[in-house]
């Protein structure tokens, strides 16, 4: 018969494996990539800023549909979003947008490529506040500072078939940096002339960013149809997307600053399309079963304890 000394540490051992389950769940990039963060950041293609549609989480586009850049957006009362300052300026923050699944998610030889880079963006004081959840939330936009793309937005034009992984994220800049400088490093990416090989974890890092304080994704392959309302459920994409049993998260052969070729790393871009105008009601409802199987799973860990 176990003795309780032993029952107990099983117990213990099995909520740290939930837990762990739990934080990945909450996860708002997606599995097995870094940098990553919890916090929600809501994106749309949708040029409608009166209601604009949201996509969920994962959502699988076709490809014309994001050849502008999303519009994003987090909550209007939280100007200091991020680690606290003593500043009384409004937060400014750095938009980062990568793909970890060139040219291929079987082949990241080229991974990532860095498809925008935009600094200086601040919640926006020309655009109507909108509601998600009850909560009031705010375009992010660079047009308060005027200051230029980095890397200028590139939409998807992913070669596979197999749908790549386009990771949105945002970073507070450090305080008194409303005039981001690239480390020395990645200079030769200025412009977006050498997008391929970049190293989000390595760029984060020199940049002095710190974890990002929302992010988000969405999928597009050569051939998948969408507008964001449903996730991917094939087996194609990177490790954790449908049904997929692959095992890369991040690249593992990004070089960071100074390798990578052309602009074109993914196979060049295509014409501008349609944005979606769907209900985004589907994303609502996934947050809430998610949240409750969450719930569920570590009650069950405290009963187990107990």
């Amino acid at each position: 018969m176990p003795s309780r000394r032993s029952s107990s540490s099983t117990h213990r051992s099995l909520l740290s494996l939930l837990l762990l389950s739990a934080g990945a769940a909450l996860a708002q990039t997606p599995p097995n990539f870094s940098p990553s963060s919890s916090e929600r950041l809501l994106a749309t293609f949708d040029q409608n800023t009166t209601d604009p549609f949201f996509f969920v989480l994962g959502g699988v586009f076709e490809r014309n549909s994001t050849q502008s850049a999303p519009q994003i957006y987090l909550p209007a009362n939280r100007t200091t979003l991020g680690p606290p300052t003593n500043s009384t300026l409004p937060a400014t923050y750095l938009i980062l947008m990568v793909d970890p699944d060139a040219p291929s998610p079987q082949n990241t030889s080229r991974s990532e490529i860095l498809h925008w880079m935009q600094p200086g963006a601040r919640l926006s004081r020309s655009t109507e506040t909108q509601t998600a959840n009850d909560t009031a939330i705010s375009m992010l936009s660079a047009a308060d500072t005027g200051t230029a793309a980095v890397v200028p937005y590139q939409g998807p034009a992913p070669p596979s078939e197999a749908p790549h992984r386009y990771i949105v994220m945002v970073f507070r800049q450090p305080e008194g940096s409303d005039n981001f400088t690239l480390p020395a490093d990645y200079e030769a990416r200025q412009g977006g002339q050498n997008r391929t090989l970049f190293n989000a974890t390595d760029f984060v890092q020199k940049a002095n960013l710190g974890d990002p304080v929302a992010a988000t994704y969405f999928l597009v392959g050569s051939m998948t149809q969408g507008n964001g309302t449903d996730t991917y459920n094939g087996t194609g994409a990177a490790a954790g997307i449908g049904n997929s049993s692959l095992g890369n998260g991040n690249a593992t052969n990004s070089t960071g600053g100074g390798g990578g070729g052309s602009s074109g790393g993914e196979g060049g871009t295509t014409p501008s399309g349609t944005a979606p105008t769907d209900s985004g009601s589907g994303a609502e409802r996934r947050e809430k079963l998610g949240l409750g199987a969450l719930i569920g799973a570590l009650a069950g860990a405290l009963w187990l304890i107990g």
